[in-house]
Parts: structure tokens; sequence; C-alpha cells
């Protein structure tokens, strides 16, 4: 997929991005996070998205825990390792290490859940060698002290005895020292420092010549003195040798665990390359937590069906105040490739649009999005906007300017495979004339076949919309009675820019709107109060139909549930009869077997009796090898368990079957009327409604008068 630079800006993509880096843990898998790109191909998009599913499901598995490791940054350990003579330090084999250690822990979980988890243990299964690698390692590391081990060799285990004897020895006559001058008071408030490896008394300054030793400086204020006791200052020298014979040893255990580590770079870089990729799935999946987002299905013909669609920003900053976050249902296919949407200022038209390019591109960067699990999307190979005010300074372009030159841009990219965005369609200029420019611009685009959600105020743009077979109007709804926005997108209709509502409820006077109003054709204002009616009569349209679509919804995950547990007792019953089928083969052979014996059971010797068993095997080895697909018996097949149903299950599902009943119910109420021609259950003719008394009703059902209720009749 193109990816276009000013789209992400308009679309605050780059947003996104950071707000994705900061589940990361490791700095390279923040700068892939800020940095992330759509993919290429919806080849790509989809082996993404299965693994992120997979990785989903681990986080909500209960038994579960998905090891989220950091991904150590070891750029400088592997540049040590390309010198022929560089030498790992401490700190740098560490950081290899714990990338080991992380890898491990990945690796094992794979292999360990695999059977449910096999895109994960395929991600993972190309990693060799990590084993020996830490093999390597922890020979001469202490794991838990995380510094090279005392017994790494002969030499630093003595020098380290010796340090140890020593230290013991200069802490003993320090001890000694320190009581004797307390005692005479010779010592300061803190009484000793720690200087240069050394513990040092910190002697008042009139003092330091009453105690033998080596001065070491004095405090800023010249009030203390620090002396190292005359008893150590040998002890300290030799415990100074032994430091730096100390860091000699280890200086060579490090380099020949470095030449031992040079053959492994390619291994070191491929467990740094999965820990900082899983690293990144993570942070999708946590991230995904954060907004609601899910994997909407991906469709292979050019069809988008959004439902409940959220701007995931929005969302997160409404949660903050504890605020509901309206969703939009969007559809877009080949025969409605164009949403044009108009509406009332600040009603939300700006934010729908960018609702649409943000989920776009996020669905093909990989990340899920905060749609309802039924929404379903497409492929584009670019994403294009137009979105806010982008004057340009430094070229000295206006608004209208910038936009003309990036409609230029669009114009020549544009093709079938494009979704386009454009907020203000027309804007900024003289809005007869612009509104002129708008309509070619906008038949250029509808030629290209292009996918376009675009808001305008333009009543040519509108009607133009109207005439055209693939393209939609659309409009923000408006509560005329409390004057305000719903911010809910109703397909269908254009909508009004409720321009005098709005000032009205913004304290403009009536008087100003008045003589507004007088300027105003009388064709343009019928024409907007015809569409504010359209507007509220469809906004009660769509209440009775959502309280429908909610029975409709109940009663088809009903009929999946059952689908599902119906699936599941036919998989018993398969898995019973086979077991009935293997008991009964057993049975079988067992009691030819007994009736051998039983009819041998005289004889002296066990002649006949082998002769008789040899004879009954070859039978039974015979009919085996006839079958085409001989059936396997399994040795550790066992007696299938079957669930007891208790009493408050059978309660709960008459509880939930005579709640959709009454839903059902509802709804049908909802939609009858004086006069409407419904069906009586168990009839063919049709019936009218004469009366309606709460459930009840009165219809005309051919010549005669019947009472009925609600729950009897069809539509």
């Amino acid at each position: 997929m193109a990816f276009d630079e000013q789209s992400n800006k308009d679309l605050e993509f780059d947003r996104i991005c950071e707000l994705l880096a900061v589940h990361c843990k490791s700095a390279k898998a923040k700068k892939n996070a800020q940095n992330l790109k759509p993919f290429e191909s919806a080849e790509q998009l989809s082996n993404e998205f299965n693994l992120l599913q997979e990785i989903q499901d681990i986080y909500t598995d209960p038994r579960l825990s998905f090891p989220h490791s950091n991904a150590e940054d070891i750029d400088n350990a592997l540049n040590i390792l390309r010198i022929e003579n560089g030498v790992l330090i401490l700190n740098e084999l560490l950081k290899v290490y714990s990338l080991c250690l992380g890898t491990r822990q990945l690796i094992d979980f794979a292999k360990r859940e695999q059977n449910d988890y096999p895109l994960v243990h395929a991600a993972c299964e190309h990693i060799t060698g990590i084993h020996d690698i830490l093999a390597v390692i922890t020979e001469v590391l202490n794991e838990k002290k995380l510094k090279i081990k005392d017994e790494a060799t002969p030499r630093l285990a003595q020098l380290r005895r010796k340090q140890k004897a020593n230290r013991s020895l200069i802490n003993k006559n320090f001890e000694r020292v320190l009581r004797r001058c307390k005692q005479d008071e010779f010592l300061g408030d803190s009484e000793e420092t720690f200087l240069e490896n050394r513990r040092l008394l910190a002697v008042l300054s009139q003092y330091k010549k009453r105690v033998p030793g080596k001065m070491y400086g004095s405090s800023s204020k010249g009030n203390y003195t620090y002396i190292e006791p005359f008893e150590n200052v040998e002890l300290n020298k030799e415990q100074e040798q032994l430091r730096i014979d100390e860091n000699n040893e280890v200086f060579m255990i490090l380099e020949k665990v470095t030449y031992r580590l040079r053959s492994e770079k390619n291994h070191l870089k491929a467990f740094q390359r999965l820990l900082v990729r899983f690293d990144l799935l993570n942070a999708k999946v946590l991230f995904a937590d954060t907004y609601q987002g899910i994997r909407p299905g991906l469709n292979q013909t050019r069809q988008m069906k959004w439902r409940n669609a959220i701007h995931p920003l929005l969302f997160l900053k409404n949660e903050e105040g504890n605020i509901a976050t309206i969703g939009q249902d969007i559809e877009l296919d080949e025969k409605s490739r164009f949403l044009v949407i108009s509406g009332p200022n600040a009603g939300g038209k700006s934010i729908t649009l960018k609702t649409v390019g943000l989920l776009q591109i996020m669905f093909q960067a990989g990340l899920f999005i905060p749609v309802h699990p039924d929404s379903s999307c497409c492929w584009f190979d670019q994403v294009l906007s137009d979105i806010g005010d982008n004057q340009s300074i430094e070229n000295q372009l206006s608004t209208y300017s910038y936009r003309l030159n990036r409609m230029n841009h669009f114009l020549k990219a544009v093709n079938a495979n494009t979704l386009f965005l454009l907020d203000e369609f027309g804007s900024g200029s003289d809005p007869e004339l612009g509104g002129a420019l708008a309509a070619v611009f906008y038949e250029t685009l509808y030629a290209s076949e292009c996918y376009a959600v675009i808001t305008t105020h333009y009543t040519n743009i509108k009607i133009l919309t109207s005439q055209l077979d693939a393209a939609t109007n659309a409009c923000m709804l408006f509560d005329t009675k409390k004057l305000e926005p719903l911010f809910q997108l109703s397909i269908g209709q254009p909508g009004s820019s409720f321009t005098f509502e709005v000032a009205q409820h913004n304290g403009i006077s009536e008087d100003l709107i008045n003589r507004a109003k007088e300027k105003v054709t009388e064709q343009k204002l019928e024409i907007d109060a015809l569409s504010a009616s359209l507007q509220k009569e469809k906004s009660k349209f769509k209440k009775i139909n959502t309280e429908q679509y909610k029975s409709q919804h109940k009663a088809k995950r009903a009929i999946r549930e059952y689908e599902q547990k119906l699936e599941k007792l036919q998989r018993k019953s398969e898995r019973i009869n086979l077991f009935i089928e293997q008991q009964n083969k057993y049975v079988s052979i067992g009691k030819k077997f007994f009736d051998i014996l039983g009819k041998f059971k005289h004889h002296k010797t066990n002649k006949r009796v082998n002769e008789e068993l040899k004879k009954l095997a070859s039978i039974e080895k015979s009919k085996i090898l006839e079958q085409e697909k001989p059936v396997v018996l399994e040795k550790n097949l066992e007696k299938p368990k079957v669930k007891q149903v208790s009493k408050a299950d059978i309660e709960k599902a008459k509880q939930l079957e005579l709640e959709a009943k009454k839903e059902k119910e509802k709804a049908l109420k909802e939609l009858l009327s004086v006069g409407r021609q419904v069906k009586l259950k168990g009839h063919s003719n049709k019936a009218t409604i004469l009366e309606i008394d709460g459930s009840k009703l009165t219809v005309q059902l051919g010549n005669f008068i019947v009472k009925t209720s609600v729950k009897e009749v069809e539509i």
C-alpha cells in the first residue's frame, strides 16, 4: 500500500503510532512502532492478523501467561564480535545473556503450546542454537549475582579468597582504631567515609597529627581530615593489587567467552529480531485493549461494512472524562462507493470522515480497530485525504491555493483502488464559483471509480450525489427541539446545515436571524426545512429499526448457540458410537477366545488350543485387510463423559427463551398500527387491524371480527 505522509498527519496516524510505542518494552520495538507503515499486500496483512489473533487468544486464556520479554539492544555487542580482537565487557555480556533468556522463554512457550497456537510456534521454529549459547555464558556467569563465577578459573577463585580474607583483616583493624578514636573524641559526626575503595576516618582537623596513618585530603571547609589508619596502609595496597589481578583474570575469561560467541553472531541477530517482532506484536494486542479494538473480516471484493465504528483517539479522550463515544455505521461498496456527508457545523462530519480514514490505515497496518465484530473491511492500494486548514507560509499559499494544489495531485493519483477523503469540499472560495469547480472535480473523481467520503455544505454537490448511481447522501442528525447536534450519522438523505438554528442556540438574537432569513430565497428555505423534516422522520424510524435489530440479533445469537451445542453433541455421539463399536469388537473376540478354551479344556496339551487360536487370528486379520479403511483400535480410548444438565441450566435456558419472545413481541408491537394488514398464525389470508389495546388486537378477517393478541400475528 502506498503511504501518503500528508494523509498520515491529517488522519493523526502518527499519534496512534506514538501511543502504540508506549506499550513496547525495547527501544528498537518503540522505533518500529513509531515508524509503522501499512502492509504491502492483503496476504501479508492476513498473516499478521492470524498471528495477532492467536496472541490475543493467549492473553484471554486464564491458564496461560504469554512471555513479553524486553529485547535487549545488543548492537554494541555485535559490533565488538565483528572485531577480530574485540572483547565483551561484563555489561554487554549480561545484555546478550538477558536476550538469550527472553528468547528461550518464548521458544519454550511456543513449543509447549504448539498444538493450540501453531502460528506462534511457526514464527519461532526457525530459531536454533539458543541452548548452546546459554551454555557458553552460564559456564562462567553466576546467574543469581550476575557476575563472573568464583570458580570460572582456579586463579580467580584463589584471588577472590585472598581478597575476602584481606578485607576481613582490614575491617577488623579499622573497627579497632575507630573505637579508640571515638573514645578520644577525635572524630567528627560522620566518623568515617569511603574513598578510592578504602575506609577512611573522618578526623577533626585539630587532632589529625594525633592519629597515625596516611592522609587522603580534607572536607570542603577544612573541618575534617580523612585518614587511612596506619595498620591498613599496606593491607589496602595489597588489596588494590588483588583487585587489579582479579580484573585481569576476568578480562581473560571474557576474552575466551567472546571468542566462542563470535561464531554465533547470526544466531544472536536472529534472537534480537524475534524478540523485537514479538515485542511489537504484544504491543499491538495490549494497545487494542485500551480502545476495544477487534479484528474485522477482510473481504476479497471491494466492500467495507462497519458497524459502530469509533475514532480511537476520541474514545481514549472521552474515556478519561467518563463520556460515551457514539459509533457510526458506514458501508461502501461498488453500488455505493461515494458517501457525501452534510449537516450542521460541529455536528461530527469531520470526525466521521477522520474515523473512516484512520481506521482503514490502522487496519492495513495490522492494528485491531474499534468496530462491531460483525464488521468487515476491504483492501485499498492508497488512502488520500485533504482535511483541515493547511496554509503554507513557506510557499506563500493560501488555504484555497493549497487545496487546489492538493486536488491537482489527487486527480492524477486516484484510481479504482483508492480511498479518497475530502473535508469541506469546495470551501475556501466564492460559494457559487467554488461550488461549480467542486462539481467538476466531483465528476472527475467519480469517473475514476475510486471510493470516497466527502463532507460539504454545497447544495449542488448534494443534488449531484442524488443523481449518480454509485453515490449516496448522508447527514449528521440534529435535535431540532434542543437545538444541538446528535453526532449520529444517518445515510439516505442530505442534511440541513441548520445555520439559523445553530446561531439561535449560540445566543444570536431572533431579530438578526429573521433579517438574515429575509435575504435568503424562499426556495432555499423550503429545501432546508424539508431536509430538517426528513431528518426528524428518519430518526424516528431509526429508533424502531434499532429495537427490531436488537431482537433479531438476539434470535441469531440463540440460533448460533443452538447450532454450536448441536455440533458438539454430534461429535460426542460419534465418539460414543466409536467407543461402543470398539467394545463390541473386544467382547466378540473375547467370546470366541473363551469358547475355544472351553471346547478343548479337557485336552492334556495346548496343541489344539493353539491351532484354533491361530485360525481365529488369521480370520480376524483377513477381515481387517478386506476393509478399504480398517478400523484402528485405540488402546487409550476412554468412555466419553456426558455432562449432566442441572435444573438451574434448564431454568436459565427457559428464561432466555422467554426474554427473546418478549423482545420479539415488543419489536412487533411497535410496528403495528390501526389499518395495517397482518397475518394470523395458521391463516393464509391477511387481516386488517381495527383496534389496539396493549397486547390485545381486534382485527377484521374477511367478514369476521376477531380478537387476538400481538404474539398471534405476523407481518
